[in-house]
């Protein structure tokens, strides 16, 4: 005779309190607070369990693995660059420029995200037709062959990833980089990197400030420019 008043064998029972609210979105966006707050180690599947106030094992019903949930968090954050076409009326340079500026938002919204995707570019592999389409679309609107076309987008991509890395390193809105060029500078042997010398000693510790939207928006520029003269 079954005892109508326990769990079968085999059966969880009633859910514990938490996990009948658990979804998919419920679990990336408690997972993604854990990474921005405390860093890509802190994410873990029992923190993140404790976080939701579930039992682990309840949401691997929802993402099977922690490479599953690096994976939603890639595609919770790109997915926001599903960006609407502007048509012809905008300039493919001024639609790369964008492209490219939100792709870079992105990542530098959440920067502890940011080194896990640039380190495993397989997490972003289900959004990646998201990610570079505005890419692709302006540069075919600047008339390029396919095969310019694909390897102009991976150029600039290469550049946001390596720009990124070092934007993340710093965690700053600016790099001083004025105080130890100079001194470097100063103590080279006369007639050595004269240009350098030249240059460097012309900017002073002001024009030496390297401020990271400004030094983006450059990388970029020179970028369009190469790509126009395709």
């Amino acid at each position: 005779m079954i005892n109508a008043g326990k769990p079968s064998p085999g059966r969880s029972g009633r859910p514990r309190s938490g996990e009948e609210r658990l979804s998919r979105e419920a679990i990336l966006t408690a997972a993604l607070r854990i990474v921005d707050d405390e860093g890509i180690d802190a994410m873990t599947m029992r923190r993140l369990a404790s976080t939701l106030g579930v039992n682990p094992m309840s949401i691997y019903h929802h993402l099977p693995n922690k490479a599953a949930v690096f994976a939603g968090l890639a595609e919770l954050v790109f997915a926001e660059l599903d960006l609407a076409d502007p048509g012809d009326d905008v300039p493919w340079q001024d639609q790369l420029k964008s492209a490219a500026l939100a792709y870079r938002g992105a990542l530098r919204a959440h920067p502890n995200l940011a080194l896990q995707v640039l380190s495993d570019t397989s997490a972003v592999s289900d959004v990646v037709v998201v990610t570079v389409e505005p890419f692709y679309r302006a540069l075919d609107r600047a008339g390029l062959p396919p095969r310019q076309i694909f390897e102009s987008v991976n150029t600039i991509i290469d550049f946001i990833h390596g720009f990124m890395l070092g934007e993340v390193a710093v965690r700053a809105e600016t790099f001083e980089l004025a105080p130890d060029l100079l001194e470097r500078v100063s103590r080279l042997p006369p007639g050595k990197a004269p240009t350098l010398t030249r240059v460097v000693q012309a900017l002073g510790p002001e024009g030496l400030h390297y401020d990271f939207d400004s030094g983006f928006e450059s990388g970029i520029t020179v970028l369009v420019k190469g790509i126009e003269g395709l």
